[in-house]
């Protein structure tokens, strides 16, 4: 039998006739539960030491170890039944909890944002776009599209 999948994040699909559907079905949800509103503990090479709570979604670094090896830059997600992999697809986004970041992926990589400092000195100093820029980045960093300040 050939086994269905979504083309993007390769969720399992239900073909007619299929035995014990619900685990396909429910593999699926767990898949799109870590996709919904991607959020990662942290990037990590090796998952040996860790003690994740199902529903924890970790960034797998580039040098990956153990279960996890072969799926660097996927998001790793723990349930009941075991490590479950998302690959990462183009322009998809991820807050990353550790250090209040966020990454897109980009051509393949993942792409960290970078701090952009407020405004500081200068000979002219104008008070109003100061206070205009300043909530500007406020506000990207509350809808987290920049990363926070620590």
């Amino acid at each position: 039998m050939t086994i269905l999948e979504t083309p993007r994040f390769a969720l399992p699909l239900l073909a007619v006739g299929q035995a014990h559907k619900e685990l396909f079905h429910n593999d699926a949800l767990l898949l799109l539960d870590f996709l919904a509103h991607p959020v990662v503990q942290a990037v990590v090479d090796d998952p040996t030491p860790l003690s994740p709570a199902e529903g924890d979604c970790w960034l797998v670094g580039s040098a990956a170890l153990a279960e996890w090896s072969g799926r660097e830059d996927h998001i790793a997600g723990w349930s009941a039944g075991g490590w479950r992999f998302v690959k990462p697809q183009e322009s998809m986004k991820i807050i990353v909890e550790s250090d209040h970041s966020s990454a897109v992926y980009v051509d393949g990589v993942w792409q960290f944002l970078q701090h952009i400092n407020a405004p500081i000195g200068g000979a002219n100093i104008d008070l109003e776009a100061r206070t205009a820029i300043d909530s500007i980045l406020a506000l990207l960093r509350t809808a987290q599209i920049l990363p926070q300040i620590n």
